[in-house]
C-alpha cells in the first residue's frame, strides 16, 4: 500500500474550514428565511464543525504518540467548542427548532467573526447545497466524530 500525501497541512485544512464556516454563517444570517436552503446551510455548518473536530482529533493523536500529552489536551480544550456547536446545530435541525438554531448560529458567529473570507474563494457560490441529506447520511453511516 502506498503512502497518502496531503497537499495541505492539518493547520491549513482547519483554516480553510474556518473560512468556509465564516462564509456560510454570514450567508445564513443574510438569508434570513426558514426554508430548505437555510436548513442546508445549517447542516453544512454542522458538517464543517464535524470535519474540524476530525482534524483536531488527528492532530491531538499525533501529538500524543510523540508524548506531547499536555499540548494535545490543551489543543482539544481550545477546540472543544466545535463538537459542542456541531451537536447543538444537528439537534436543532433534527427537531426543526428554528429559534434554537438561530441562537446557536449567533453564538457560533461570535467564534468566527474575525475570520477573513477571501475575496475570490475557491469554493462555489453555494457549497452547502444538499448538505442536509449529506449530514443525515454521515450520522447514519459513520456517526459524528466523538458523538
Amino acid at each position: 500500500m502506498s503512502r497518502v500525501f496531503r497537499s495541505q497541512s492539518l493547520h491549513a485544512q482547519r483554516q480553510r474550514l474556518l473560512k468556509l464556516l465564516a462564509y456560510t454563517l454570514r450567508a445564513l444570517l443574510v438569508h434570513g428565511k426558514q426554508d430548505a436552503e437555510a436548513k442546508d446551510m445549517a447542516a453544512f455548518l454542522a458538517l464543517l464543525l464535524d470535519d474540524i473536530q476530525r482534524l483536531v482529533d488527528t492532530t491531538s493523536t499525533a501529538w500524543e504518540k510523540k508524548g506531547f500529552w499536555l499540548k494535545a489536551d490543551k489543543f482539544r480544550r481550545d477546540w472543544a467548542w466545535a463538537p459542542r456547536y456541531r451537536d447543538l446545530l444537528y439537534l436543532a435541525l433534527k427537531d426543526d427548532n428554528w429559534d434554537e438554531l438561530a441562537t446557536h448560529v449567533a453564538q457560533l458567529f461570535g467564534r468566527v467573526s474575525t475570520v477573513e473570507i477571501p475575496k475570490r474563494p475557491r469554493w462555489g457560490e453555494r457549497p452547502w447545497e444538499g448538505a442536509w441529506k449529506a449530514l443525515q447520511q454521515r450520522v447514519n453511516h459513520e456517526g459524528l466524530a466523538n458523538g
